[in-house]
């Protein structure tokens, strides 16, 4: 069976806690946990940020699947962890969860591993574009 609960792309807000109960499980003695939140700066921005606007290309539900099984037949080859993940689309305001990844294992060391390297792949390969929105009602568009 494979490790992945959920590997998604939604325009829904997202809950880490459904996401944490998805991995949890008997076995595993470490959870871990990443919360990517819309912050009110950025260091391509002139001035304070306010919201964004992500964007996906058709192929990305599809994507993050594949790169969080890439992650796991790489670091996880013996199939020990579990795996959700989810990545935000629409219009997000400061405050707003962006990306969460829950990772379970056996042991803290393969959870933080296999957690990191989820997050390092997705924001690599996944093909979503963010529009930046400042105070001044600049924008910026990034990962084009």
């Amino acid at each position: 069976m494979s490790g992945i609960r959920l590997a998604q792309v939604t325009d829904e807000p997202i809950d880490p806690g459904h996401l944490l109960a998805l991995v949890s499980r008997p076995e595993a003695g470490a959870v871990t946990l990443f919360v990517g939140v819309v912050r009110d700066h950025d260091p391509q921005a002139a001035g304070d940020v306010v919201a964004l606007d992500y964007t996906c290309h058709p192929s990305a539900p599809q994507r993050i699947g594949e790169i969080v099984e890439d992650v796991l037949a790489t670091d996880d080859p013996q199939g020990h962890c579990a795996v959700a993940a989810v990545h935000r689309i629409g219009h997000l305001e400061v405050g707003d969860n962006a990306f969460v990844v829950a990772v379970s294992a056996p042991h803290r060391r393969l959870a933080f591993a296999v957690c990191e390297r989820v997050v390092e792949q997705v924001k690599q390969q996944l093909p979503i574009w963010k529009q930046q929105f400042e105070a001044d009602g600049s924008y910026r568009w990034s990962g084009l």
